[in-house]
């Protein structure tokens, strides 16, 4: 494989429940290349931190710890700041997603030579629990698009997805201009400045997506997002970071 390795960007905010078995299923995996686990812990008020610290962890983990709470979006760049790795993606702490679907993001950097693949939760049957939420993720890939895919052919289908893989170089360019504050505007901000960017040939990134599976949870068992509040804030910062930044 031409890429050497690939960092998991872990922002962890009161998962106690689910971060040890999320990196249990990531280690499971037979990846085809080195893997870097950078979890960020976000001032969790649970024992999120106190587990992280007492995992029996080798060179694959980077234990970041912010000692109070930041949000997400702030979160994951500390994270992208800090990865090394050749690919870089983004992992949610909690179960909502299925690691094992990233061997296909692997394939499609591997084979169709892309710089960015995006997973699409809405190509596939899965499981829809706050039908707002859907319709509101329907409405802002949507009017993301109208801005990404014009200028750079980023049609996402599902914009405010976790899983964005990206060239690590390019991830981490970004990442060091990344001013996003809200808990979910990093998501609008990334898929903005990815297609604005330019290679050094002023080539324009080449993007894919790729149905994943998903596993919602309910905000009992720990789902974060607002609908209503956090999909406002993600409309202004859609404009925001797509006409004035």
């Amino acid at each position: 494989m031409k890429y050497n390795k690939l960092s998991f960007i872990i922002p962890c905010y009161n998962e106690e429940n689910t971060i040890l078995q999320l990196i249990t299923k990531i280690l499971e995996i037979n990846w085809p290349l080195q893997i870097e686990l950078v979890i960020v812990n976000d001032g969790s008020k649970d024992k999120s931190w106190d587990l992280l610290q007492r995992y029996n962890k080798d060179n694959r983990f980077k234990l970041i710890n912010n000692p109070q709470n930041l949000g997400k979006s702030r979160t994951v760049k500390r994270g992208l700041v800090a990865s090394t790795g050749d690919l870089v993606v983004i992992q949610d702490a909690d179960l909502e997603y299925e690691p094992s679907d990233l061997l296909e993001f692997l394939e499609l950097f591997e084979k169709n030579n892309v710089d960015i693949v995006y997973g699409n939760r809405f190509n596939r049957s899965n499981k829809v629990i706050y039908i707002s939420n859907w319709i509101g993720n329907q409405f802002l890939s949507i009017f993301s698009s109208l801005f990404t895919g014009i200028r750079n052919g980023m049609w996402t289908k599902d914009m405010e997805v976790c899983y964005k893989m990206v060239n690590g170089n390019v991830f981490r360019d970004i990442a060091v201009n990344l001013n996003a504050t809200t808990n979910f505007g990093i998501e609008p901000e990334i898929t903005a400045r990815l297609s604005k960017y330019k290679m050094p040939n002023n080539k324009k990134l080449k993007f894919s997506q790729i149905s994943i599976n998903y596993y919602p949870r309910t905000v009992k068992e720990g789902k974060k997002m607002k609908g209503f509040s956090d999909g406002s804030k993600a409309l202004i910062e859609i404009i925001k970071y797509n006409l004035f930044n």
